[in-house]
């Protein structure tokens, strides 16, 4: 098969990279021929190996060739005069993908004039080394399209995973509520590192929400965010206002030396290990931890009459026990993830009165567990970042964007969690995630909270099932 690569850049010289290495025919092609001769030094300075050559343009390149994939710069205006250029000079079967990872592969194919056969091939960055690529199909983009697709995915040794033409897709848009969270946490007084500290203890995420951010630029992020905006409409979608004015004075991460994480005078990983505390040897008799959720006149009552007897740990991400928390009561939220660790969440909060009592750190020694402070939110943070994940999750496959088992493949892959939104809810149950959303819903007043349709549905069935 001939391929070619317009466009270059790493994303570019990646891909070409990747199709000679499966034994594909490239051509690759940059906005002079000068930049495309240089593009392919470089390609071949990393390493390519395979059939490559330089094109000194696209209408040339176009010759003889089966699939073009353009990596060009995100703006529409480049795109559709590229595209005008490949529709003149392209033949009949030729197929077309854009690596593009947020514009509208919709309006591209109207730009292409031919729809049929033009989709999204969005290959995640580096993409010599991620096994993610997401098939954007657009409304009119042929079935025989997406087949042709799937096979050139499946020849590079890749994984694809189908997707509606939605703004950001599966793994940008379902990660979105996320960063969101992690974001609102931090203005509501939780330290960056706390946050990133329970997403990867808790959640078991490689690195945190608030780090990556810095690391991809927040600059990046909050033009995503105001695009996400203006295509849904939505004001779940806004933007955080203190993002916009860390951009504004140029504090946008990593690159600029500070964003979420002052990088020079301490690095994301000497802060995630400042504030999480390691359990020390067993000393003495442990606490009874006592799982609840929502605050009940009837779990308060049960609380209250075990801490008559014994120290008792609540375990419980619900905000609603900070007005009734019995006092000699300690509250914790134990985290159990994918590989059987434990991580715990341990509510001190000044403000709303609750302390810390000694027997909890025995407990957390006798657990094993490494533990952060968190203060008395809806959710805490653990709880909070996941669900609201995983209600983003619901309601792309709600709306027909993506099966649940490709947005499970995509997170895996493409972000190394160590569970899919869906294998999250399947743990945790869909009763408990909604109620848990409700609640944040109701605490906040906030319509970032709504929990989609299906999941109501779904615990509505596990209810019924339970009968």
């Amino acid at each position: 098969m001939i391929a070619v690569v317009v466009g270059l850049g790493p994303m570019g010289r990646g891909i070409a990279q990747v199709l000679a290495a499966a034994g594909h025919t490239v051509r690759v092609v940059d906005a002079t021929a000068e930049l495309g001769r240089a593009g392919l030094e470089r390609i071949r300075a990393d390493g390519a190996t395979g059939d490559l050559d330089a094109a000194a343009d696209v209408e040339t390149a176009l010759a003889g060739a089966d699939v073009l994939i353009e990596a060009i710069v995100e703006d529409m205006a480049a795109k559709r005069d590229l595209l005008a250029r490949v529709a003149a000079a392209g033949g009949p079967d030729l197929l077309v993908a854009s690596n593009t990872s947020s514009l509208s592969v919709n309006e591209m194919g109207r730009a292409f004039g031919a729809p049929e056969r033009l989709l999204g091939l969005h290959f995640f960055n580096p993409p010599t080394r991620m096994r993610l690529v997401e098939v954007i199909v657009g409304a009119a983009t042929g079935e025989a399209t997406v087949r042709r697709a799937l096979a050139l995915v499946d020849s590079l040794g890749k994984t694809a995973v189908v997707c509606r033409d939605s703004p950001n897709f599966i793994v940008n848009r379902v990660c979105r509520p996320l960063y969101y969270e992690a974001q609102l946490l931090l203005a509501q007084g939780v330290e960056a590192a706390v946050v990133d500290a329970v997403a990867r203890g808790a959640l078991g995420h490689p690195m945190g929400p608030l780090q990556l951010l810095d690391f991809t630029g927040l600059h990046t992020h909050l033009a995503s965010s105001e695009t996400a905006l203006r295509e849904f409409g939505d004001p779940r979608y806004r933007p955080i206002p203190q993002v916009r004015g860390l951009v504004r004075a140029g504090l946008t991460g990593k690159a600029a030396g500070r964003g979420f994480y002052d990088h020079a005078t301490e690095p994301p990983r000497e802060a995630n290990a400042r504030v999480v505390r390691r359990p020390g040897p067993p000393n003495g008799p442990a606490a009874r931890v006592v799982a609840l959720g929502a605050p009940t006149p009837q779990r308060v009552a049960e609380l209250a009459r075990l801490a008559a007897r014994q120290n008792v740990v609540l375990d419980s991400s619900d905000a609603g026990w900070a007005e009734v928390l019995p006092p000699e009561v300690g509250w914790i939220r134990l985290h159990r993830r994918a590989d059987d660790a434990v991580f715990a969440e341990v509510v001190e909060d000044p403000v709303a009165g609750i302390a810390v009592p000694g027997f909890v750190n025995r407990l957390l020694d006798h657990l094993g567990a490494p533990s952060v402070r968190v203060p008395a939110l809806p959710g805490l943070v653990g709880d909070r970042l996941a669900y609201c994940l995983v209600n983003e999750a619901a309601a792309v496959v709600e709306e027909g964007t993506a099966t649940a088992d490709d947005v499970d493949a995509a997170l895996r892959l493409a972000m190394n969690h160590p569970r899919g939104p869906f294998e999250t809810l399947r743990s945790a149950g869909a009763a408990t995630v909604y109620e848990a959303l409700r609640s944040m819903a109701d605490a906040f007043g906030d319509p970032r909270y709504r929990p989609a349709q299906l999941l109501r549905r779904q615990a509505i069935g596990e209810a019924r099932a339970a009968r």
